[in-house]
């Protein structure tokens, strides 16, 4: 296709078929041409020929096949129309050797394509997580399209197209990857079953299928021996790497968990890894003073002058109760916080427990507060707990500061109308699972303590005394706001490889 492409280009070079003079600009593309429906931006379309003198501007298979696959991307992601839209007609003018159109709607889809990359970062959230990219976007603007032109005028376009691939690190080995998933997915490669768990030392009747298929995501399985149906080292060894892969502990014990990974579907973790590198175009990319919670990951790093200085577990929000994904500073730490109970958690969590049990105020610390704007507390024996209405509950609650609060010792302060932010928790068993989507929506980090101390020694003019009397909700203002991204990455583009995690808000769906 490309060689006939490149055949067809030199025929178009060769006389000069549609390079116009300002008196016939008219005729550049025949306003009922089928052309002529298919364009975005006509007229900036033809400003970009008139200003370059040039008949073609696509002219290597290399710079073709260059863009295409960045649009096939967009296709795969399945969250923008309009652009499978163009892709569709691109492949048709190829498949019938229409290279005069083929070579302006590829001009054409490109400045939509700098339009989507410019807009991305402001608009992206709708298009990657709820909507679709449906519609024309403002043409680029003057600098980007100034950039165009003069990577035309001196034959750097191909620079220019990869420049605007996704930013996912190591774009080579990306699409290795991508590639290997393209040429599985058309393989219809059965899937892996086994009863049980299986583990070193057991007996695999479908050893060639399960090595097959982590072999095709990255995982090293020369050294298996696929003959012997025995679970040896070599298999668990690349057992292991798989589970880390994908999130799991890597105990090499195949189980539920790695068996639904193992036998995801190869379209499935095409789409994921297409939707996922676009989605990186909205994080922040300077790491000089940043941090970054990462929920399907269900992890926070940490950067400080570009080197990553701390990293933790978290707890993030249930499915019911989401962390959303926000742009907040950190500008403080809260020390032997009190907590506010917000009042959904009031009604749906603790009311029901009270009402069971009158006790569980008392036993876990909590004071009811005689409504919003007031700091007087009310006497918790005079409410007939068994004859209250949840929804028309006059007070509000506080638990007390405490080993016990809901927050731990340490309260990471973002100011934020969500009222979303980083906390300490007793709960210290939870970060031991694999799944940790427990919270009500804030984020609750497994070393808190550390994070603390971390940001005392080195963010913080005078390091508090931290006594036994520490008095409650003791603030310790940071000397610079930090600030914090909650992000959502079911696919991580590390350096050690791609890395997978669940879909836990079903936002690949949704977006893509």
């Amino acid at each position: 296709m490309f060689a006939k492409y490149f055949c067809g280009l030199l025929v178009l070079v060769s006389v000069h078929a549609w390079s116009y003079t300002s008196s016939d600009e008219s005729r550049f593309i025949p306003a009922d041409s089928e052309l002529s429906f298919m364009l975005i931006y006509p007229e900036l379309t033809q400003s970009i020929y008139q200003d370059s003198s040039l008949p073609i501007l696509w002219d290597s298979p290399e710079l073709v096949k260059a863009f295409e696959f960045q649009l096939s991307l967009l296709e795969q992601a399945q969250m923008a129309p309009l652009f499978e839209r163009q892709l569709n007609q691109i492949r048709h003018y190829q498949s019938h050797a229409q290279w005069q159109e083929l070579d302006i709607l590829l001009t054409d889809t490109f400045i939509y394509y700098l339009s989507y990359v410019e807009n991305a970062p402001l608009a992206g959230k709708e298009w990657y997580f709820s909507g679709k990219l449906h519609s024309k976007l403002p043409a680029p603007s003057p600098h980007i399209l100034m950039r165009l032109k003069s990577s035309v005028a001196n034959d750097y376009l191909l620079e220019m197209v990869l420049s605007y691939a996704p930013p996912v690190g190591d774009f080579d080995q990306f699409k290795a990857t991508y590639s290997v998933l393209e040429t599985a997915s058309e393989l219809n490669i059965e899937r892996y079953r086994q009863k049980g768990l299986k583990r070193l030392g057991d007996e695999l009747s479908d050893k060639t299928v399960l090595v097959e298929r982590i072999a095709l995501v990255g995982v090293d399985t020369s050294m298996i021996a696929v003959d012997f149906p025995e679970f040896d080292r070599d298999l668990q060894t690349a057992i292991k790497s798989f589970q880390r892969m994908h999130g799991l502990t890597d105990d090499g014990i195949v189980g539920p968990d790695t068996i639904k990974w193992i036998n995801m579907s190869f379209d499935d973790r095409l789409t994921s890894l297409a939707l996922n590198a676009e989605r990186v175009r909205l994080w922040p990319r300077d790491r000089d003073s940043l941090i970054v919670v990462n929920v399907p990951s269900f992890d926070m790093k940490y950067w400080e002058g570009g080197e990553e200085v701390f990293e933790s577990k978290v707890v993030v929000g249930r499915k019911s109760r989401k962390t959303p994904l926000l742009e907040i500073n950190l500008d403080s730490v809260i020390l032997n916080p009190t907590w506010n109970v917000p009042w959904k958690i009031m009604v749906k969590d603790i009311l029901p427990k009270v009402k069971a049990d009158e006790s569980y105020l008392d036993t876990h610390n909590f004071q009811v507060i005689d409504g919003w704007r007031t700091m007087e507390t009310v006497d918790t024996t005079e409410i007939d707990w068994q004859t209250i209405n949840f929804n028309s509950f006059p007070y509000r609650m506080r638990q007390q500061a405490g080993s016990r609060n809901a927050l731990g010792l340490y309260k990471f302060n973002t100011p934020n109308k969500r009222a979303i932010y980083l906390h300490d928790t007793p709960s210290k068993g939870l970060f031991n699972d694999d799944f940790r989507a427990y919270s009500s929506g804030c984020i609750r980090v497994e070393h808190a303590e550390e994070l603390a101390e971390l940001l005392f020694a080195t963010q913080v003019r005078k390091v508090p005394n931290q006594s036994d009397d520490l008095a409650p909700n003791t603030k310790v203002r940071l000397k610079k706001r930090i600030p914090v991204h909650i992000i959502y990455q079911t696919v991580l583009f590390e350096e050690g490889g791609i890395q997978y995690r669940g879909d836990i808000y079903q936002y690949d769906k949704e977006g893509g």
